[in-house]
This record gives structure tokens, C-alpha cells and sequence, in this order.
């Protein structure tokens, strides 16, 4: 990753299920102060993100536990199947990863540099949703 990260915004939420190898996933919310990886259990690709999980959540290993989620500014995320481009606005995939947004999906942000699928790249985290046309 070529841009210094400096999120501005970084809290702690608590695991709905083991993350502890789900570093750099975004998340979204599925209860009370619970969060879950993007796309994979309670939540559909394309919903609504609060943010990506830090390269910290070796504690994660189980339910209750909280683990550092990046919420705001410039995070950090790996991106999936196909890559992304500066500029783009991304989604999450089914797997927690940033990918190209779809029509009716929710953004999470845009690519502020271009990646292929398995980097970890910066994301200006700005969440909406996408219609074309």
C-alpha cells in the first residue's frame, strides 16, 4: 500500500463469530453491539458496512470479544475477485472483500488507489447507496 493510513476513526466492536483470521474484512452490524464479517451470515453482499476490521484480531477467536473496527476516514481493506480501480466506489462481496459496487447495493467507500484481488488497499470510507443512471 503506497498511501500512508491514517484512519481517523477506530472503535471497538464485539465478534458474532470467530474473526480472528479476518483481518482487513468489512463488517456489518447483526445485533446489539455485535458485528459480523460483510456478506456471510446475516447480511447480503452489496449491504450496508460500518467499517473493516484492523490486522489486530487475534483475540477474536470467539463470540464476545471485541475487536478494533475501522469506521471513518481512510481504512483499510482486501480487496476481491476482479480488483479495483482508483476512483471506484466499492462494495463488500459475500466474503468481506472490497469489490466494484453493483446497481442496489450499498457502497462503502471509494478506491483511493488501484489494486488487484488479494491486496489490501485505501478506501475513503463513505458509505451510500448506488443507482445508475
Amino acid at each position: 500500500m503506497s498511501t500512508p493510513f491514517n484512519p481517523t476513526l477506530v472503535v471497538t466492536r464485539k465478534c458474532n463469530a470467530d474473526l480472528s483470521s479476518s483481518d482487513w474484512l468489512l463488517v456489518s452490524c447483526v445485533g446489539d453491539d455485535d458485528i459480523e464479517v460483510a456478506g456471510t451470515t446475516s447480511t447480503a453482499t452489496g449491504d450496508l458496512c460500518i467499517g473493516a476490521l484492523t490486522n489486530d484480531v487475534a483475540d477474536g477467536s470467539s463470540t464476545e470479544v471485541y475487536v478494533p473496527v475501522q469506521m471513518g476516514g481512510m481504512i483499510k481493506v482486501l480487496v476481491g475477485t476482479g480488483g479495483i480501480t482508483a476512483g471506484d466506489l466499492a462494495m463488500a462481496d459475500d466474503d468481506g472483500t472490497a469489490i466494484d459496487v453493483a446497481t442496489g447495493k450499498y457502497a462503502f467507500g471509494i478506491a483511493l488507489e488501484t489494486h488487484a484481488a488479494g491486496d489490501v488497499g485505501a478506501f475513503l470510507f463513505a458509505p451510500s447507496y448506488y443507482e445508475e443512471g
